[in-house]
This record gives structure tokens, C-alpha cells and sequence, in this order.
């Protein structure tokens, strides 16, 4: 708990005093849970300050990921299948259980969420995984939706069972209305090898365009397959129906995103979608079901995704909303020591698993940009040691 005087002649002088709430910015260490900040003005009157916030991270799979040259969010196409699974499995418990390694690019780099985990642990703010499509379920506890499934690969047949991808969007609207009472802010974020190809997709069969704005884990982005994909997956399109779209050429995961938004904002103040360009998908969704709440939902991303010359985020959503907003992390893995890290700075990886959103949480709590990093490079450290870094 941290006590700052304001009864003084500081006060007086307007820039002054920006000077000092400045630093008290950039000095205060951050509080959750059930810290708070008290401010005493000198007349005997406290202000308090208290931010509650849950993070919920969504794991699914979709067979597009196996297409060779797709993705690299796994050291195989094949092994991309185990991914969410395994960030899932690390965020609860610090290490997977179905195998006992972090995801890895086929180069050796660690998935995002070694930087989610880093941080949401010293948060000590509640998280939760949500299952809405794993090929391979988890072994740690986590809330799985009665009807997850595996997307198929949407280049040879609809991706999900008809029907399913409502199921799954009513499912998870209520998750999001249980875990968002009394909350201020929520974040959620997403593990899917290949969404940004089925997130595209299911832009593109909405109306919007999206493979040229689209990321990628990779620093050069597969433009021409996830064109020649989607557009196969697009000719199956008869009927203008969204949920049947979303069956058609989607996954479980972007459907599952969007009905948690639209429960979280039934309650709390802020809801941040936490990760890149997959995310337009979750808009384009809400956008389209009139469910869009632009005050609430926001876009909360890294600056790899910002920086990526391959990728546009700001006119894939700005087409569906000109008024969502795109905030990213200050954070970035210049002066890191560790290769996988620092190759973040040359354009691998960039976001996943709620990295920006959770980043900038950290950030608004006051933790420092200097802070979050040793948090993260010390979470590395431990993986090394582990004979996972």
C-alpha cells in the first residue's frame, strides 16, 4: 500500500504537478486483487483507486494449421495440433502435461505465452482456459464448452459440424457473463494455429477484406496459399447466414471469442481482445450480429503486430468500425539476451495466447515497461534451466 501527500505547494502549479503524478507513474510498483491506492489531498479526503480484472484464454484447433507451409506455430505441421493444448497446459501449470515441452517453431522459438504466463502470475489476478475445440484435451483443470470440436481443414470441407458454431457462441456468451460480475476489465486472448487463415475466412465471407491485412507467426507472411485456401473454402458459401458461414470456413475458437465479449460486456466496464489481426474476426462476428459494442471492446496487441510490413491492423478493422480502438504494449526484446526472445525484433511469433493484452494490463497497473520484462526474462531463465528455453 503506498501513501502520496498532495498538501503542498506542488499542487499549486498546474505542470508541476503533471510532473508529479508523472512520477508517481513511473515509480509506483502496481496493485491488484485486493490492493489498492490511497491518495490523501490534505483535506482529509481519500481516494481510492481499484481495478478488477480477469484474463480468459481460449484453446482450439483447426486441421487448416497440418497444411504444410501454413503455419509455424508448432515444429511440424502435425505438431501444431498439440499447441493449444500445451499453452493451455504451461499457463495453468507452469509446464505441459500432454508432453512435457513448451510449443516451439520449427527454428526453436517459444510460444507467446511464455510472456502471458510470466506476467499474469505476478498480476495475482484470476485466469481461466477454456477448451472450445482442442484435437487434444487438456489435462489441467479448465472449462471446457459442451460443444467444443476440432475445426477440419476448410480447404476440403466445412469446418464444423452445422449448428455447432451457435452452440458454441450461446456457450461461451454465458461464460462470459458468470466470470465477468464485478469486474472491471476483462482480457481475452487465444491459442489456434492457422486462425489468421480461418479468421480471414470468415472475414472474407462476411463481406470484409482480410487476406491482404492479415498477420502471420512466420516473418513472411503465406499470403498466396491462404489465398488459394480461402478462396476454395469460400466457393462452398450458398447462404448469407453467419453462424452457417462461420460452419462453413471458420474454427471454434473466433466464435467462442465473440459470444465471451458479448457476455463480459453485460458487466464489465472494458473488454479486451487480446492478440492481432485474428482478432478483426471477432469484430467482423459482432459487428454483423449487431452485438459491437464500441465504448467496451477493445483491440489490445503487441507492437510486432503494429511494425509487421506484412500486415495491416488498423484498416482490416477500421473497414467493419472506425470507432474500435487499437492499443499495443510498449514492451519490446531489444536488449534481450535470449535468441529466442530477441528474434520477436525480427518478425517471428509477435503475438498469441493474450501476449499484448496481458502486457498491457501489466502497463496499466503501473508496472514498469523495464518490470514486465524481467518478469518475462526470468520466466525464459526458468525454462532454460528446465532444458525448454
Amino acid at each position: 500500500m503506498k501513501r502520496f501527500c498532495l498538501n503542498s505547494p506542488l499542487t499549486q502549479n498546474l505542470f508541476l504537478c503533471d510532473l508529479f503524478w508523472r512520477i508517481i507513474s513511473a515509480t509506483s510498483e502496481f496493485c491488484s486483487g485486493k490492493d489498492k491506492i490511497l491518495i490523501y489531498t490534505g483535506y482529509g479526503i481519500q481516494w481510492e483507486q481499484k481495478l478488477n480484472a480477469i484474463a480468459i484464454y481460449v484453446g482450439g484447433t483447426t486441421l487448416t494449421s497440418t497444411i504444410e507451409g501454413l503455419s509455424i506455430a508448432g515444429s511440424t505441421s502435425l505438431e501444431t495440433l498439440f499447441t493449444p493444448t500445451l499453452d493451455l497446459e504451461y499457463l495453468i501449470n507452469g509446464m505441459p502435461l500432454t508432453k512435457k515441452q513448451i510449443p516451439i517453431t520449427p527454428d526453436g522459438l517459444p510460444t507467446p505465452a511464455v510472456i502471458t504466463r510470466a506476467i499474469i502470475n505476478r498480476l495475482g489476478i484470476p485466469y481461466f482456459v477454456i477448451d472450445s475445440g482442442l484435437y487434444y484435451k487438456a489435462r489441467v483443470p479448465h472449462i471446457a464448452l459442451p460443444s467444443s470440436k476440432p475445426g477440419n481443414n476448410i480447404m476440403e470441407r466445412n469446418a464444423l459440424t452445422y449448428g455447432t458454431s451457435e452452440n458454441i457462441f450461446n456457450e461461451s456468451r454465458k461464460i462470459g457473463e458468470l466470470l465477468s460480475r464485478n469486474q472491471d476489465v476483462i482480457i481475452i486472448g487465444e491459442s489456434i494455429p492457422g486462425g489468421t487463415t480461418t479468421a480471414a475466412a470468415i472475414m472474407e465471407g462476411l463481406g470484409f477484406k482480410a487476406v491482404e491485412y492479415v498477420s502471420s507467426a512466420s516473418p513472411e507472411n503465406p499470403r498466396e496459399l491462404k489465398r488459394s485456401i480461402i478462396r476454395k473454402a469460400l466457393s462452398r458459401i450458398k447462404k448469407e447466414d453467419l453462424f452457417y458461414i462461420i460452419d462453413e470456413v471458420g474454427d471454434p475458437v473466433h466464435i467462442s471469442l465473440a459470444g465471451l465479449a458479448v457476455g463480459s460486456c453485460t458487466n464489465a466496464r472494458e473488454v479486451l481482445l487480446a492478440g492481432g489481426t485474428q482478432m478483426g474476426a471477432v469484430i467482423s462476428i459482432l459487428s454483423k450480429l449487431g452485438k459491437l459494442d464500441s465504448e467496451k471492446i477493445k483491440i489490445a496487441t503487441t507492437k510486432w503486430i503494429l511494425e509487421d510490413k506484412w500486415s495491416d491492423i488498423f484498416s482490416l478493422v477500421h473497414q467493419i468500425d472506425r470507432n474500435i480502438k487499437i492499443i499495443s504494449s510498449n514492451v519490446d526484446f531489444m536488449d534481450s539476451k535470449y535468441k529466442g526472445l530477441k528474434m520477436y525484433e525480427k518478425g517471428f511469433v509477435k503475438e498469441g495466447v493474450g501476449a499484448g493484452g496481458t502486457m498491457i494490463l501489466a502497463e496499466r497497473l503501473g508496472v514498469s515497461v523495464r518490470k514486465i520484462k524481467s518478469y518475462i526474462y526470468n520466466e525464459y531463465e526458468r525454462l532454460e534451466s528446465l532444458g525448454n528455453g
